[in-house]
């Protein structure tokens, strides 16, 4: 099953409509979905690991695929 995994921030004004966008698939697509804040000390943790510079950050099965707020359809290819 592929793994979504969404890093955001209290004070980023995109991360509301990325946190919409991938619980809106969640309820259309089967995949195990989770959202880590960047403040967090697991927050800190993968941004050491991926050198993420951004927010929102979407981690599918381990890897960066988006940065910033991804296009629905682009969304829906990558967890289909």
């Amino acid at each position: 099953m592929v793994k979504v995994t969404l890093i955001h921030a209290s004070w980023c004004t995109a991360c509301p409509a990325a946190r919409r966008l991938w619980k809106d698939l969640k309820s259309e697509y089967d995949f195990e979905y989770e959202e880590i804040d960047v403040e967090t000390p697991e927050g800190q943790a993968l941004i050491d690991k991926y050198g993420i510079v951004g927010v929102p950050t979407t981690i599918i099965d381990g890897e960066i695929a988006f940065s910033g707020l991804p296009k629905k359809a682009d969304a829906i290819i990558r967890i289909k």
